[in-house]
């Protein structure tokens, strides 16, 4: 390895209870925060959106006083925030400022996939793109958007046609309409529109710079981390991230974790004491804190990981005691009642368990506001 890329000595070890701490600062889990629904989303970078609950929940974890309609204001009014494929071709709710940046980042890859499967069908890549833009230009069901382009070019390639579909999307830029991002709208069943006319002031960045972007703001949300955990989040080969860190370093502070990993970080971004207090929390479905590096026991334990990631790709939703997944959750509904029903993975301590308890007694009302009575269940 040349001087030119020689990773940078680290400045000091940190040990897995301060990378703990120092995620739970930064993903607003050590306090709830006053932020709106946009700076809390790029604070946090992403928000999964696989299940329709699950961004709701996790801003209700992290803002003080967080309502769901001002989520659902900012997706279907102000379209401050979208819902598209992004990171890892997984759907996530990111701000309009971020898209464009997120979209070059992550969706590239995806286009030129796209573009190796149709180019041997004789299909131009540019002209879907073309037919696609302006036939979404308002919302339009994705089976008549892909009607639209093949009565013009003709049958696509591929031996899928959900694959057939991610890759025109990428290429058109195309996010997904309202009623996609409701608290209570699940499935995939939903319009899509070009993000040209449906986000004002935005254009695609250069990749470097979009790149960059995803970077800085993946470090801010979830540093210090290594080289393979920005690739793990953001969907990418560690050959296309390595520049990005070379460019960024003389902004950047390093670190090292016990397995003398070389940690990367914003200069000056929070590194609380490892003995700082971390109250209990609930997280949803595919928490991004969950599933946001390469190592992931920096808050899952291993001996908890295959609880927690189940059958069928599901990340369960999960219960922080002192910062670490220490159980999981569910809601349980009746015509009167919502419970949370807790599975720990371990025996609580009564003050922990308390605490267990009048979160989700919160978390409940939060999510059956209507319920005549509310409680939880320990398993």
């Amino acid at each position: 390895m040349s001087p030119a890329t020689r990773a940078p000595a680290p400045q000091r070890t940190l040990t897995l209870r301060e990378l703990n701490r120092a995620m739970l600062a930064r993903q607003m889990l050590l306090a709830r925060e006053k932020l709106t629904v946009v700076s809390a989303i790029e604070r946090l970078v992403a928000l999964q959106a696989q299940w329709s609950p699950s961004p709701y929940v996790a801003l209700w974890s992290r803002v003080r006083d967080f309502k769901r309609e001002a989520l659902w204001e900012a997706i279907e009014k102000k379209r401050t925030v979208v819902r598209a494929r992004l990171m890892r071709g997984t759907l996530h709710l990111v701000s309009s400022r971020d898209f464009y940046a997120f979209a070059v980042a992550t969706q590239d890859l995806q286009r030129g996939a796209w573009n190796r499967l149709q180019i041997g069908h004789g299909v131009d890549p540019k002209v879907v793109a073309r037919l696609a833009v302006s036939y979404a230009r308002t919302p339009r069901q994705k089976d008549d958007v892909v009607a639209h382009i093949t009565k013009t070019v003709g049958a696509l390639g591929g031996p899928y046609n959900w694959l057939i579909w991610r890759f025109i999307s990428a290429h058109a830029d195309l996010v997904a309409a309202p009623p996609s991002g409701r608290w209570d709208h699940g499935g995939t069943d939903h319009p899509y529109v070009a993000a040209r006319y449906w986000i004002k002031n935005g254009s695609r960045p250069s990749e470097d710079a979009a790149l960059e972007r995803l970077v800085t703001r993946y470090l801010a949300a979830f540093g210090p981390a290594s080289l393979a955990d920005i690739a793990k989040f953001s969907g990418q080969v560690p050959a296309r991230v390595r520049p990005v860190l070379e460019r960024l370093r003389p902004k950047l502070a390093t670190f090292a974790d016990e397995k003398r990993r070389v940690l990367y970080d914003l200069a000056r971004a929070p590194l609380p004491s490892a003995d700082v207090n971390a109250p209990v929390r609930y997280l949803p479905r595919w928490d991004e804190a969950l599933i946001a590096y390469q190592d992931r026991d920096r808050i899952t334990p291993k001996k908890h990981l295959p609880a927690l990631y189940a059958k069928n790709g599901i990340i369960e939703a999960s219960l922080l005691v002192d910062g670490f997944v220490s159980g999981i959750w569910a809601l349980e509904r009746t015509k009167t009642d919502a419970t949370i029903r807790v599975r720990t993975f371990m025996r609580l301590s009564p003050r922990d368990r308390a605490s267990a308890e009048s979160e989700g007694e919160r978390l409940a009302r939060f999510l059956a506001p209507e319920a005549k009575t509310v409680g939880v269940r320990f398993a």
